[in-house]
């Protein structure tokens, strides 16, 4: 077991009319936190006060009827040697305070009673506990090792606090040491060294524990900030994905301006191609193919909206519907449908009543005929 001494600011302070004792209630003497204690070596050591260890029952109670002394005394306090430390001492009604140890003391020393009321006003906790070497992190600060089976001896009152008069927390405070180093007594460190993001980081011993206050506070601050940027973020994301759905929107507009600009120079084209005698032109020309493919189509057949190229299909498909035009060019549909029309110019044709071939009733000669004159094959 090793000794810790602890620092905690005096409050609340009562003095008996009758006899004079100076009562203190309420006192913060220990609180859950990650705090740097100074060893032996010199080194600094970040120890772990976790809530399961100071809060639980044993520690608690530890702090019951406990003595009261005047500064730190060089050994721990028992029957032995109380009448000679003991200035007062706490009462029995320990209790926990959302993460802080409390109790209530009375102080029955008239020449201690006299030093606080000249401003002697801090207190150091006294007290035994193993120490476990464990690295971890509690509330963003890291730790090296955890004090465990913590047992309270004895509440001094001092002149100043370890982390020096202006650092009052409620609890420990942030400059915490061996009982070696207690017993210097009038010597204090300038400086030491704090665990601030992984680091040991040299300050002023007075400031110690501020610092590391600070630091935990940054932590929560720097947590807020990393939460409003990813609310941000997520903004932005919101945002982007609307502008982009806004792009796509303008994106297709323009394709459908795009293509109704081209239906405009098309119409304007046409009107050009189709003006004046070119117009008379091309309804000759369209006249004239009708007259073709009417023979071959049929009155029934209806021409409104047809091009000249399915026109010419739609009449070779009429007169022979096996022939395979898939995939052929409009120069060859072209030769093929000239070609068609000239071979049976004096053909008896689907709606046309031209002079009839003298043909017997020899189904061969029928065949032979037909042959003659459907067969284009040869003449591509």
């Amino acid at each position: 077991m090793l000794t810790r001494y602890d620092t905690a600011p005096i409050d609340k302070v009562t003095q008996d009319a009758q006899t004079g004792f100076v009562h203190i209630t309420d006192v913060p003497i220990a609180r859950v936190g990650v705090f740097p204690y100074l060893k032996a070596d010199s080194s600094i050591e970040m120890e772990a006060k976790l809530p399961d260890e100071l809060l639980s029952d044993s520690t608690v109670s530890s702090a019951d009827s406990k003595p009261v002394t005047n500064d730190h005394p060089k050994e721990l306090v028992n029957q032995q040697n109380a009448s000679k430390y003991m200035k007062g001492f706490t009462a029995d009604n320990a209790h926990v305070d959302n993460d802080t140890l409390k109790v209530d003391m009375t102080i029955t020393d008239a020449d201690l009673i006299s030093e606080i009321n000249k401003g002697k006003q801090e207190l150091s906790i006294g007290f035994e506990t193993e120490i476990v070497p464990e690295k971890g992190e509690y509330k963003g600060i890291a730790y090296d090792s955890v004090q465990r089976n913590i047992q309270i001896n004895h509440v001094a009152v001092v002149e100043h606090g370890r982390a020096g008069h202006s650092v009052r927390l409620i609890g420990d405070s942030a400059k915490m040491v061996q009982q070696d180093e207690v017993h210097k007594k009038g010597q204090s460190m300038e400086t030491t060294k704090v665990r601030l993001n992984d680091a040991d980081v040299t300050v002023a011993t007075g400031d110690a524990d501020k610092i590391i206050k600070l630091d935990a506070d940054n932590s929560e601050k720097q947590k807020q900030i990393d939460d409003l940027k990813a609310k941000i973020k997520d903004l932005q994301d919101q945002l982007d994905k609307l502008q982009g759905d806004d792009e796509e929107t303008k994106k297709n507009a323009d394709k459908a301006q795009a293509k109704a600009d081209a239906a405009e120079k098309e119409l304007a084209d046409l009107k050009k191609k189709y003006s004046g005698d070119a117009m008379d032109k091309a309804v000759t020309a369209r006249l004239e193919l009708i007259n073709k493919v009417k023979p071959y189509v049929g009155d029934s057949y209806d021409f409104a909206g047809k091009s000249e190229k399915q026109l010419k299909l739609d009449a070779i498909k009429a007169l022979d519907d096996s022939v395979d035009l898939t995939n052929k060019s409009d120069d060859y549909i072209e030769a093929y449908f000239d070609s068609m029309c000239k071979t049976n110019d004096s053909a008896h044709i689907n709606g046309y009543n031209g002079p009839q071939p003298n043909i017997g009733k020899d189904s061969n000669d029928l065949d032979e005929l037909r042959n003659k004159r459907y067969n284009f094959s040869n003449q591509f």
